[in-house]
C-alpha cells in the first residue's frame, strides 16, 4: 500500500476495517442464509401445510422435532391427519384431497414408515398387492 501512496495511518485504518468486517461478516452471511431458509419454511408451512408436513415426516430423522411434535403442530394449524390404514397408506406420508363446498381440503395420510418394525419392502409389497386387487 505504501508503493501506491497510502500513508501508514490510512493503511492501519484499512486493516482495522477489514479485520472488523471479517469478524462480523462471517456470522452475517450465516444469518442471511438462515433467514432465507426460515422465510421459505414459514411460507411453505403457511400456504402448503400438508406438503410441508409430509416432506418433513418423510425425511426423518433430520431435525430437532420428533414426528409426534410435527404432527401435533400441523393439527394445531388446521391440518387433518389421517392414521395409517392398510387400504390407503403408502410407505411415505401422502396428501389426500377432498372437496368441501367446492374447496379442496388437503389432509395428510401417515405412511407405513411409521409402523415400528415394518420394512419398506414389505410395505411396498402390500401396496402393490392392494393395487393389483384394486383395493385402493
Amino acid at each position: 500500500m505504501t508503493q501506491n501512496g497510502f500513508r501508514p495511518e490510512v493503511q492501519d485504518e484499512i486493516i482495522t476495517q477489514i479485520s472488523s468486517f471479517a469478524r462480523y461478516g462471517f456470522p452475517e452471511s450465516h444469518a442471511a442464509s438462515f433467514a432465507l431458509i426460515a422465510y421459505a419454511s414459514a411460507y411453505l408451512k403457511e400456504y402448503y401445510l400438508a406438503a410441508f408436513t409430509a416432506a418433513l415426516l418423510n425425511n426423518q430423522p433430520m431435525g430437532f422435532y420428533s414426528p409426534a411434535v410435527l404432527i401435533h403442530d400441523a393439527q394445531l394449524h388446521g391440518l387433518r391427519v389421517k392414521p395409517i390404514n392398510a387400504l390407503h397408506s403408502e410407505w411415505n406420508c401422502t396428501i389426500e384431497h377432498a372437496l368441501k363446498d367446492g374447496t379442496d381440503i388437503p389432509s395428510l395420510r401417515v405412511g407405513f414408515r411409521y409402523v415400528r418394525g415394518m420394512r419398506q419392502a414389505a410395505a411396498e409389497k402390500l401396496v402393490a398387492e392392494r393395487r393389483e386387487r384394486r383395493w385402493h
